[in-house]
């Protein structure tokens, strides 16, 4: 080979590269690995993310669930209390004439409680125990107490229509507020008119204390649910319903219990202490 030849090919091979272990066979690997890892980390972090987003969304979707479900019960009973609201006094007889068949179309609230369970406090924050409205127990209560109530006028409405009517037949020139107590006994049987009033005072009592148990639900539970849920994270979707009722008057009214009635003359026409029918008028919602 000449000298020439010899001399070219030489400088070839001093401008290739040494062979680099670290750098031809190492770093490639590494460096893959720590962009999959790094990838892996941004996705993880990401859906980790949105599953947080959603869980807060289901948390404020069950608190304005259970606040429209509330405010739906405590209208019914609104409703159903203005028929005669303002009209009664403590006589039982006088009372059971002021209250009509309350024709009505509320339904029983059949819904899974369990949804509420991120309301229950842990075991070791015990402070948070005392706040009524994070047991579900007391929200169970109160919906089963609702279907209860409904459940008693609708008891009421069935024997109400035709012992009304028996009596409106028999004294039709006296009109039904003017009939003597012995008038209406000798009409319908003394047994079947005490069960009525007994129907009706129950179902007032209920009505009454639920009313106010509701109204204190829905004043209450709105905020609770802003306590427990990260609102920052839902800026963009929407915000938790809330309830007031100090605004409007006509409704602070009809929140008002009504007189009570006249225990005397109840234990007399029941032949019972008017200790023993006042406990049977207990409601579970006495101070």
């Amino acid at each position: 080979m000449n000298p020439e030849a010899e001399s070219i090919i030489r400088a070839i091979e001093s401008l290739q590269q040494e062979s680099n272990l670290f750098k031809d066979y190492i770093y490639p690997l590494v460096s893959g690995f720590f962009s999959a890892l790094l990838g892996a980390g941004v996705a993880y972090f990401t859906l980790k993310n949105q599953e947080n987003i959603q869980i807060e969304k289901s948390k404020m979707d069950i608190t304005n669930k259970w606040t429209l479900i509330a405010e739906g019960a405590f209208s019914s009973l609104i409703a159903l209390k203005s028929n005669y609201h303002g009209k009664l006094e403590s006589n039982p007889f006088q009372r059971m004439s002021q209250v009509p068949s309350i024709l009505h179309s509320s339904k029983p609230i059949i819904e899974e409680i369990t949804s509420l369970s991120f309301i229950v406090p842990k075991k070791v924050d015990t402070e948070s125990h005392s706040i009524k409205w994070r047991s579900i127990t007391r929200i169970r209560t109160m919906i089963h107490n609702y279907n209860f109530t409904l459940d008693l006028w609708n008891k009421r409405n069935e024997i109400e229509r035709p012992i009304k009517e028996k009596i409106l037949h028999d004294h039709a020139e006296l009109g039904f507020i003017d009939v003597s107590r012995e008038q209406i006994f000798e009409s319908v049987g003394a047994a079947n008119y005490i069960a009525l009033i007994d129907l009706t005072e129950k179902a007032m009592k209920f009505t009454d204390d639920l009313i106010i148990e509701l109204n204190d639900f829905l004043t209450t539970f709105p905020e609770i649910g802003k306590a427990l849920i990260n609102t920052k994270k839902l800026k963009e979707y929407g915000s938790i319903i809330t309830f007031n009722s100090e605004s409007n008057p006509m409704l602070l009214n009809m929140i008002d219990k009504s007189p009570e009635v006249d225990f005397d003359v109840l234990a007399k026409l029941y032949g019972r202490t008017v200790e023993q029918v006042k406990n049977e008028y207990t409601t579970g919602y006495e101070k």
